[in-house]
């Protein structure tokens, strides 16, 4: 579903209907019943839109998948440095802990220049897809 001006005005007639029942109906419990029924257009045109832009997010297929790919190594390259971290500061640290730091860092520096060439890049769609 795709928003459309119409769900704007039953939106913003909503919204009027509220302001005209908390102004114009003096009796308490006929103002709280017809507020309840000035707010129903506006939940529906919410519910509607939210739904709608969910579906069509589940639905687009993902093009940049290279670049994601090289992201999340990182991201676990950025854990294992901070595990690493942890265990070299600790009692039990290996001997070769700044080492081990060291190559986390030279494949973080790698994974950054594959950034650079996977940005921007669309996946070949492959068969049976799309």
């Amino acid at each position: 579903m795709r928003f459309h001006k119409a769900w704007l005005l039953v939106a913003g007639g909503g919204v009027i209907a509220l302001v005209v029942v908390s102004v114009a109906v003096p009796e308490p419990m006929f103002r709280a019943l017809l507020s309840v029924l000035a707010i129903v257009p506006l939940l529906y045109v919410s519910i509607r839109v939210a739904l709608g832009s969910e579906r069509r997010v589940a639905q687009e297929r993902r093009k940049y998948n290279k670049l994601r790919n090289v992201t999340d190594e990182f991201i676990m390259s950025v854990r294992n440095l901070n595990r690493l971290t942890v265990i070299a500061k600790g009692p039990d640290a290996p001997q070769d802990a700044d080492g081990m730091i060291e190559e986390v860092v030279e494949r973080m520096h790698q994974l950054v220049e594959r950034m650079r060439d996977a940005a921007g890049q669309e996946d070949q769609p492959t068969e049976g897809t799309g």
